[in-house]
């Protein structure tokens, strides 16, 4: 006889997996014992704390990878970065085909143990019977693992890949299990898994209790941001995608790429949701030598991003997720002190954001303009008004992410704009951009722009020569570069051109009778 409490097992139907429950507690317990759940996070063992053996017998396949020995045989996976990062610092300006050879084996097989680490981590939270059911689910790819979807009522749903994975609804005590783990939550709703680069968000009711929560598992892939590193090494970068189009994945990959450079450049991320570098003090592994800034409130990011600025002195900035307009100026003022950042928002593409009031700064905003006859007979326009761009776009190029490890690439973001402001489809002109395999090296085409942009901030891309548009190079009397524009179609030349037309004498009275009279 089965006694009066919450008892459950899993049993396997022919179909699909079942949960059967006896003597569950209401939902109203969820309210009752919310602020138990918030009570803190539990000690746990952190990933990187955790055997390097027990990660290696779990991987076989990354033996292949193992080239520095002197790594491989440390006791935990945070010694073995801890290794990984002083070797290759010792070896970065006298070997370099040996850093080239860490970075594409011994750094892919380290990230690839604390991926799977910081997985088991994340699914030890979960209650021991419905862990066992996620598992155990045949459509259930433990290395592809997204997202996880817990909410009192509904269906725990698991998502990764092509797959999507179903379970029955979660008890309350599995629900307040979940959450006391995850501990307090911030005002913006989030809160970063322990010890990895997970990220959860609270569902709330009316009342503020806690009803559910959304897990985005978070993974550092070396390389997957592979070419997008020398275009934030020649100026400041944005990328654009919907949620879940990794990113912050991209992010984390460049963080680390940057700071793994032979000049040791001062590379420093403000981490406002912890996803980057994790919640601990110290921030994860992978990042080595990158500096980093945690946010106490998601409304202080803006400043923050100026703080470190004025007293850190960073060469390269990474942001994770700009999405007021404060943010957007400060990110427009960061890129005026002549340093480079690397941000990223949310939208669809570049049309979407430059529809955005409170983020179409970021690529040099939308203004009204009203056209005089004159102006708009040249124009060949029919509306007296129009929209224009009344800045230079703060980013050097601007990265729309359309699926994983595909994007699309603006090298040519002012005047991509224009043709977008004009009515027109920038993405079909190849001269302002062009489709990018975010995880393959930079294409030779692109590289040679970059290096021109490099040389010459004043070139936007290579065939200006071909529109009459040169840009001379000068030097003063005082040793000092200067640059400009020989051309007729520059903006502003038409006002300053001579009126070569004679002025006409003025008629008398009596000659302008007689034109009158001869008309009659």
């Amino acid at each position: 006889m089965l006694q009066k409490r919450s008892l459950e097992y899993v049993c396997r139907s022919q179909c699909r997996f079942i949960r059967l429950r006896t003597g569950v507690t209401s939902a109203q317990s969820i309210m009752e014992n919310n602020d138990a759940s918030q009570a803190g996070k539990e000690s746990r063992p952190r990933p990187s704390s955790m055997e390097l053996n027990y990660a290696l017998q779990s991987i076989p396949v990354i033996k292949d990878k193992q080239t520095e020995q002197t790594i491989w045989s440390c006791g935990t996976v945070g010694e073995a970065w801890r290794r990984y990062h002083e070797l290759y610092g010792e070896v970065c300006k006298v070997d370099p085909l040996r850093c080239a050879t860490m970075r594409t084996n011994d750094l892919v097989a380290l990230a690839s143990c604390t991926s799977h680490l910081e997985t088991l981590h994340l699914l030890s939270l979960l209650p021991p019977t419905l862990r066992h059911s996620l598992q155990s689910h045949p459509d259930f790819v433990f290395s592809e693992l997204e997202e996880l979807f817990l909410h009192v009522g509904q269906c725990i749903e698991a998502r990764g890949g092509e797959w999507t994975v179903i379970l029955d609804p979660p008890t309350p005590e599995e629900l307040l299990h979940l959450l006391k783990k995850l501990g307090k939550f911030g005002e913006d709703g989030r809160s970063a898994v322990p010890g990895t680069s997970h990220r959860a968000s609270v569902w709330r009711g009316k009342s503020g209790e806690s009803l559910g929560v959304t897990i985005r598992v978070g993974r550092y892939i070396p390389n997957a941001a592979q070419a997008l590193v020398p275009l934030a090494e020649s100026g400041s970068v944005l990328i654009i995608s919907k949620a879940g189009k990794g990113k912050t994945t991209l992010l984390r990959d460049l963080s680390s790429a940057l700071a793994h450079q032979a000049s040791l450049p001062r590379v420093t991320v403000v981490d406002t949701s912890n996803e980057i570098g994790g919640d601990a003090a110290p921030p994860l592994a992978f990042l080595g030598r990158c500096r980093r800034m945690q946010v106490p409130t998601r409304s202080e990011q803006g400043k923050k991003m100026i703080e470190v600025i004025q007293n850190h002195s960073p060469e390269f900035l990474v942001v994770d997720e700009i999405a007021s307009e404060e943010e957007a100026n400060a990110a427009w003022s960061i890129t005026q002190r002549g340093v480079h950042l690397v941000a990223s928002c949310h939208g669809e593409n570049l049309t979407g954001l430059l529809q955005n009031k409170e983020l179409n700064l970021l690529v040099g905003g939308a203004a009204q303009a009203f056209l005089s006859n004159e102006e708009r007979r040249l124009r060949n326009k029919l509306k007296k008004s129009i929209l224009e761009r009344p800045h230079a776009s703060p980013f050097d190029f601007v990265v729309e992410l359309h699926a994983k490890n595909k994007g699309y690439l603006y090298h040519n973001v002012n005047k991509a704009v224009d043709l977008i402001l004009d009515g027109q489809d920038a993405s079909n002109d190849v001269s302002v951009g062009c489709a990018l395999a975010l995880h393959e090296p930079l294409p030779e085409r692109l590289r040679r722009i970059v290096v021109k942009k490099k040389e010459n901030p004043f070139l936007n891309t290579l065939n200006n020569t071909e529109n009459g548009e040169k840009v001379v190079e000068q030097k003063d009397a005082n040793g000092y570069t200067t640059f400009s524009y020989n051309s007729a179609s520059q903006k502003g030349d038409q006002n300053n051109k001579k009126w070569n037309r004679k002025k006409d004498r003025k008629k008398t009275d009596a000659e302008l009778y007689d034109e009158i009279n001869s008309f009659l």
